[in-house]
């Protein structure tokens, strides 16, 4: 087995000396900013005793590090258009770059999750220029996820409705914008709106307000933990074929490491 590594930095998982679990769990997030800093924070902030068991990967980290007005033209695109292939092309690379470090082979308890939104990935009327189709492609990832033993927390139609159900239960108005076999994707700001009326607005740019990190307390994520839940559809769906968020899999996971660490 390899040595055991020591660091104070929030994001350089250590599995502990003390026995409580030796699970780690990696995270790769979206483009978008949302996701990234939601779980940056709530790492830091929540679930502080397991900071170094949880790693988050970004597709575009060094262009989110930016402000948004230093960034490139190129890099504004791709924080705006990132794919689940870009996820799952990055959870490869990240765990073949660093297989030795985290010595993965002796550990299969380790967690490697992709978060990701439904948006339009399941159309199979848009077709790219090699012939294929968004659902062929997103169809394409799961198995691959699947192969690989990754798991993966969607939401649909994306992120914004994981952030709304922390503080509010869903209405009719919220299901009118789901991804189903009778409602295509559409653009729509009606989640960040609902966010607004319940003062935990996102910024323009989908920034999560500074002032508003505080409100994701661990009252706030049991009960988006128990919402997430009561919409999942029975028997448990990969993914949800209508409105709902599986992020609530990943928060349990993290959360069942975090009461190890509360109990000793």
């Amino acid at each position: 087995m390899a040595a055991e590594r020591m660091s104070s930095l929030p994001f350089s998982p250590v599995r502990p000396k003390r026995r409580t679990s030796d699970k780690l769990i990696f995270i790769s997030c979206e483009g978008s900013v949302t996701e990234w800093e939601y779980f940056e924070k709530i790492i830091n902030m929540v679930f502080a005793n397991i900071g170094s068991k949880v790693k988050v990967i970004n597709v575009l980290e060094d262009a989110l590090k930016k402000n948004d007005k230093n960034r490139t033209l190129e890099e504004t695109r791709q924080v705006s258009s990132c794919s689940p292939k870009n996820l799952l092309d990055k959870m490869n690379a990240y765990k073949s770059e660093h297989k030795e470090e985290y010595n993965f082979e002796e550990h299969n308890q380790d967690e490697f999750w992709l978060i990701m939104d439904v948006d339009d990935h399941t159309d199979q009327t848009i077709v790219d220029s090699e012939g294929k189709s968004n659902l062929e492609k997103w169809n394409a990832v799961l198995n691959e996820c699947n192969e690989n033993n990754y798991q993966y927390a969607v939401s649909n139609p994306f992120f914004e409705l994981w952030l709304l159900l922390h503080f509010d239960d869903v209405n009719e108005e919220d299901y009118r914008y789901a991804v189903n076999s009778s409602h295509s994707y559409v653009p729509t700001d009606h989640y960040k709106n609902r966010l607004s009326e319940l003062k935990v607005a996102l910024k323009k740019n989908k920034h999560i307000n500074k002032a508003h990190y505080k409100k994701y307390d661990k009252k706030a994520i049991n009960n988006a933990i128990v919402r997430a839940e009561n919409l999942d559809s029975s028997p448990k769906c990969n993914y949800p074929t209508d409105l709902g968020t599986t992020v609530y899999r990943l928060l349990k996971s993290i959360k069942e490491i975090d009461d190890q660490y509360e109990d000793n």
